[in-house]
């Protein structure tokens, strides 16, 4: 998976963007290299490798997004994060990784801001082994 980056989202955020009423991820820090895929790591209390979003280059601050989702608003008034994420789309994992598994077998750490793809190839190659399934 090109250009992917890992991503760890609270539980009631990533619901909210597989229930379409949160349509971009917001977030202080951007990777240097282009975003396609931020591949989902859901922290405490789930702790599993669940999801992929397909994103579109983000929005940096001030300039505006939609303003129908959550976190939209506060975004655009200047509240909040500096960039936007818009999801294109959204896909989940066909064999979800639990945290103890993701650290024995691929020595994975749960990122406090993003990792890059290539940090963790071998998780990859498992995902694209498995494959997804779109939920839109």
């Amino acid at each position: 998976m090109k250009n992917s980056i890992f991503m760890s989202i609270k539980e009631e955020h990533i619901e909210r963007i597989a229930k379409r009423s949160k349509n971009h991820e917001f977030r202080n820090r951007i990777p240097k290299k282009e975003v396609e895929y931020i591949i989902v790591y859901v922290p405490t209390p789930v702790k599993k490798l669940k999801y992929i979003l397909k994103v579109k280059e983000p929005v940096k601050a001030p300039n505006k997004i939609e303003i129908e989702g959550k976190g939209n608003q506060e975004f655009n008034d200047g509240k909040g994060s500096k960039y936007a994420y818009p999801i294109e789309s959204v896909y989940k994992i066909n064999e979800i990784l639990d945290l103890g598994e993701l650290k024995n077998k691929y020595n994975f750490t749960a990122p406090q801001s993003f990792a890059y793809g290539e940090k963790y190839k071998e998780i990859l190659k498992f995902i694209e082994k498995v494959g997804t399934t779109k939920i839109y």
